[in-house]
């Protein structure tokens, strides 16, 4: 039986800064000192993003190892600063541990984020700790992006082209085996290959956010608008509306909806899961028509599909999505609320 918690709030910060070198970018002070000191490179701005992964919540401990946890919480803050076409920089991490957590647990999530960290070549500056009645990992991170370059929700146009990195539905296709722990249930295929939910399962416990991708539409300019898909395309569409002050259609049978999520739920809950599923961690983004070939060459350039799924309208038009008949229909409703009514 693994042993309950035995660390102090100083033997797991020794740990953590052991496993957070070498760091790149080294920072001027790192851990072990009240603060951070972070030499930053002239000529930039300072993009900060937070998220916060609470046990229950974002995640569930039981089926979750620290390693991934570790992996996840920096992963979905690469995600938002590649959706800004920045480059991430330095984080700081708040951990908090309820008394049942095992020393083997709160290493693994050390050993994840220090190896999502030297993935990206993100330093690890410093944090806190605290006990918890509810596990919980806080990442903040500070990304980079020259001045000028930042690429914001609002600046799509009527006429610009939508698109999407990679393909969409298998991490909520993951999710929904987990919640039923993996067992054939109302919806799910029973002859659906373990490799499939494995793999499923893979894609929402390690997103992989698409940090390369996010650079490059932001030093060729090529996005117009951008924002990452962490809540599902049904929610973020909307948003980026929102903030554009436009319409938007999507075409259904243009979505990139994942093999393994049509494989274990049919090609009907699949395209739900794709729409209001979310944690795909993808980035959607608009450009203008004449951008297209050079769009092309970006993602044969990056190996990573990217899809045209529709097209941006004036304001005055909803945000709808039509199939390959013509039939309009709103955008599905279901997609995560973190305050549900």
């Amino acid at each position: 039986m693994a042993r309950p918690l035995a660390l102090t709030e100083q033997t797991f910060i020794d740990f953590f800064a052991r496993c957070a070198r070498p760091v790149r970018p080294r920072p001027a002070v790192g851990i072990g000192d009240d603060a951070a000191v972070l030499d930053l490179p002239p000529r930039s701005q300072t993009l900060v993003t937070t998220d916060l992964l609470t046990d229950g919540v974002h995640f569930h401990a039981e089926w979750t190892t620290g390693a991934l946890l570790g992996r996840k919480a920096l992963a979905v803050n690469l995600s938002d600063i590649a959706a800004m076409g920045g480059q991430p920089h330095s984080c700081v991490v708040a951990v908090g541990f309820p008394r049942s957590t095992t020393v083997a647990y709160t290493r693994g999530i050390a050993r994840g984020l220090a190896d999502m960290a030297r993935s990206h070549k993100v330093a690890l500056v410093g944090g806190d700790t605290c006990a918890a009645r509810a596990l919980f990992v806080n990442v903040t991170l500070i990304g980079l992006v020259e001045k000028g370059k930042a690429v914001t929700r609002s600046g799509a146009r009527p006429g610009d082209h939508l698109y999407v990195t990679g393909t969409l539905g298998a991490s909520a296709a993951g999710l929904s085996l987990l919640s039923g722990r993996s067992r054939p249930g109302p919806g799910i295929r029973p002859t659906a290959s373990p490799s499939c939910r494995r793999r499923a399962i893979r894609a929402h416990l390690d997103p992989r956010p698409r940090c390369a991708a996010g650079r490059a539409l932001g030093l060729t300019g090529l996005a117009t608008s951008m924002i990452d898909l962490s809540d599902g395309l049904a929610q973020d569409l909307p948003r980026l509306c929102a903030a554009s002050s436009v319409g938007a259609v999507i075409s259904r049978s243009a979505l990139p909806i994942d093999r393994l999520a049509t494989a274990l739920f049919g090609p009907d809950e699949a395209l739900h899961l794709a729409l209001c599923g979310g944690e795909d961690y993808e980035l959607l983004f608009t450009a203008r028509p004449d951008c297209d070939p050079m769009v092309t060459a970006l993602a044969r350039r990056l190996n990573l599909p990217i899809h045209r799924i529709g097209q941006i309208l004036p304001r005055r038009a909803a945000i709808r999505t039509v199939d390959n008949k013509g039939r309009y229909r709103s955008l599905p409703a279901g997609a995560f609320e973190h305050f549900p009514r």
